[in-house]
């Protein structure tokens, strides 16, 4: 692959653990925000989630610990999926059992629990980000997947199952939320990255008709509904606004989607 040749700029791959160590050593970084992760659900090979998102992530812990001298914050990107389904609650917050039901989401909540023996040694958080989306995401994600289809006046868009519920949240706002983080006083904490706010496919597949005069019609493909696919996925931003400020990170899915 091709990397950009920058100044600061360093390429690694997570499971190479001596090459990792020595890029911390050399960077000593003040503040860590690790997204490197397997976050397609429908990723084929089922061992790159517990290598690359679990041990993959002790690695960059065990690094930290050793080589950074001045490490003011390492923020962690869980994933909201380790909640599972847990159709009793309109509203998940950080303080329920989690109950992932999928290869990444079980992957992310055993990457949280090896974090958890790290907190008296780095000042760490946990976000578990519901979904957020921005120009560039890979078109194997539906939001993309559908903005394409309207951009290329595509007749037909093959879609799972479109009475779903999740949040659909702005990259600005999640880039908000990570900064303010970062910044913080805040460590040793688990932390919701959402709006509270959900929207149907449904609506999502209308706002963008509204946005491009383009109509089409949506086949669903029986390869693309999940099984044990959550119903309603969204979280309470409730400690997330005790932690940080958000001021004006306000959204609409209509901005987003434009």
């Amino acid at each position: 692959a091709e990397y950009p040749s920058a100044k600061n700029y360093f390429c690694c791959d997570l499971r190479e653990k001596n090459h990792l160590e020595e890029i911390i050593s050399e960077i000593q970084p003040n503040i860590v925000i690790h997204l490197a992760a397997i976050s397609f659900v429908g990723h084929p090979n089922i061992e790159d989630f517990y290598s690359i998102n679990v041990v993959g992530t002790q690695n960059l812990l065990d690094a930290l610990k050793k080589h950074s001298t001045n490490i003011q914050k390492v923020i962690l990107a869980s994933s909201a999926t380790v909640y599972g389904n847990q159709e009793e609650y309109e509203l998940l917050s950080e303080n329920q059992c989690p109950n992932p039901n999928n290869h990444y989401g079980i992957s992310k909540l055993a990457m949280e629990q090896i974090a958890k023996t790290y907190f008296e040694a780095l000042p760490i958080i946990i976000t578990r980000p519901f979904n957020y989306t921005a120009p560039g995401q890979h078109i194997n994600f539906v939001i993309p997947k559908i903005t394409n289809a309207f951009k290329q006046k595509q007749n037909t868009v093959e879609l799972g199952n479109t009475n779903v519920f999740r949040e659909y949240n702005s990259i600005d706002f999640i880039t908000d939320c990570y900064y303010k983080l970062a910044t913080g006083s805040h460590h040793s904490e688990i932390v919701n990255l959402c709006s509270g706010e959900t929207h149907s496919l449904e609506e999502v597949l209308n706002l963008c008709s509204e946005i491009s005069n383009h109509t089409l019609k949506v086949e669903v493909n029986p390869a693309f509904v999940r099984k044990n696919d959550i119903y309603k996925l969204s979280g309470n931003p409730e400690k997330l606004y005790k932690m940080i400020d958000l001021g004006e990170s306000k959204f609409n899915l209509k901005q987003t989607l434009e």
